[in-house]
């Protein structure tokens, strides 16, 4: 069973890395204005799996993380993928890196460094990317979206 979850992970991981690279190649997405944070997709999703893996990370943090990767995952959320293109990871790559900043200040930032697959610090990009909130999403829309992840 866990092989299984893992093998879907895997495979939701690669399709999307294939949708960002196609995106970011087409002329709508060269000249999205998130583009430089899309390229960030799938390194933060895979981040998300290895954390909630990390027998570091307490049960409460893997709750909140596992909140994260469903909303990854699933197909209906603030801007839905299936209607506007890989441009609707965005709110995902948002509510993923608050998600994550929270773990970095209730735990060490290694467990970040140690997951990161991506070429920039990952610390870094999370933290590019929590300051993306205002302009993607409505003030006081992440904080009542978050609220949800840390029940």
């Amino acid at each position: 069973m866990e092989q299984q979850t893992r093998k879907e992970q895997e495979n939701f991981y690669f399709r999307l890395r294939n949708k960002m690279d196609d995106f970011l190649k087409s002329k709508t997405g060269k000249n999205h204005q998130y583009a430089k944070y899309l390229l960030f997709a799938p390194d933060v999703f895979y981040l998300l799996i290895q954390v909630v893996r990390d027998k570091r990370v307490s049960g409460k943090d893997k709750a909140m993380v596992a909140g994260a990767i469903s909303y990854f995952v699933l197909p209906f959320d603030l801007i839905p993928e299936g209607l506007i293109g890989p441009g609707g990871y965005i709110d995902d790559l948002v509510v993923a890196s608050f998600v994550l900043q929270t773990i970095v200040n209730s735990l060490s930032p290694e467990i970040i460094r140690d997951h990161w697959a991506g070429d920039e610090d990952g610390i870094k990009v999370i933290n590019k990317i929590a300051g993306l909130s205002d302009k993607v999403l409505k003030k006081g829309t992440l904080p009542a979206l978050l609220k949800k992840f840390q029940k």
